[in-house]
């Protein structure tokens, strides 16, 4: 089968975020074209055996590549292999909301960009990465995996500026305390600096400057979303880990509705730490 452009995209979406909505792939790709058009291009995805589906009741219509699909890709190139696959449909039905609100994450930086002129595409963030630490002493090991990380650049006047972010989704489906204490895991990784790579921060490998993190609260209404979000400023005041992090690692927290309704560069997300106004996610943090 010869695939046209969208097709093409569409295809390296699915493989690169695993799960897409039918209407978060138009969003995405190509936001002129129509439900019908997009649903017939992916259509043509799974008559091919490229791509598969998942209908659930109630539930959006959702996308993934199937192993023939993720062969195309890989072999095109045209982004890095991922390691790590959607076993079965069954596995996709487990992980399917939270890994479409990541998707609907990274989409309103997508749209926030195409709006202002900005630099943020439908490849712009990587879900899933993992970054391993120890602690001070060396005796106890880690890993903090990223829901996703995203790369934004902000055109100001002729001038970029690089932006990057940790996203961690929270469906409310774990007791705040222990989503306050995800946070001690960033903490480590920004505070682990290894004999062999000669006390340098192992972070500086990878970044020029460590991400700030954001959390975003999703799942259930708003109201609740809001005392959830005033629950883990709170949570993170009282632990000792995380209050001596104030100015070395930076974190605030939003929620999706408030990102997907009003965008990133309104002030919607509060600090975890410090003055508790409100900042766009990449304000400065007082």
């Amino acid at each position: 089968m010869d695939l046209d452009a969208f097709q093409r995209d569409a295809l390296t979406a699915l493989y690169w975020h695993r799960l897409i909505s039918t209407d978060q792939v138009g969003r995405l790709l190509n936001p002129a074209l129509s439900p019908v058009t997009v649903r017939a291009k992916l259509a043509g995805l799974r008559r091919a055996g490229l791509a598969d589906r998942i209908t659930r009741e109630h539930r959006p219509r959702t996308w993934l590549v199937t192993p023939a699909g993720a062969e195309v890709v890989e072999a095109a190139g045209g982004v890095d292999a991922r390691a790590y696959r959607l076993p079965s449909t069954t596995v996709a039905h487990l992980l399917q909301e939270h890994t479409l609100d990541v998707v609907e994450t990274g989409l309103a930086f997508v749209e926030c960009a195409r709006r202002t002129g900005d630099e943020c595409g439908p490849l712009s963030w990587t879900p899933e990465v993992a970054h391993p630490f120890q602690n001070r002493t060396g005796d106890r090991r880690g890993v903090v995996i990223a829901d996703a990380v995203l790369h934004y650049v902000i055109e100001d006047d002729g001038r970029r500026s690089q932006r990057t972010l940790f996203i961690e989704l929270d469906r409310a489906t774990m007791p705040v305390a222990r989503l306050a204490r995800k946070l001690t895991g960033y903490i480590r990784y920004h505070d682990h600096a290894p004999a062999e790579a000669g006390g340098r921060p192992l972070w500086r490998q990878r970044y020029p400057r460590f991400p700030r993190l954001l959390i975003v609260l999703s799942g259930t209404k708003e109201h609740l979303l809001e005392r959830r979000l005033a629950d883990l400023r709170a949570h993170a005041d009282a632990m000792p880990v995380v209050a001596a992090a104030a100015g070395r690692v930076e974190m605030i927290a939003t929620t999706l509705p408030r990102l997907r309704t009003d965008g990133p560069l309104a002030p919607i997300a509060m600090p975890l730490l410090g003055d508790p106004r409100h900042v766009t996610v990449f304000g400065r943090l007082s």
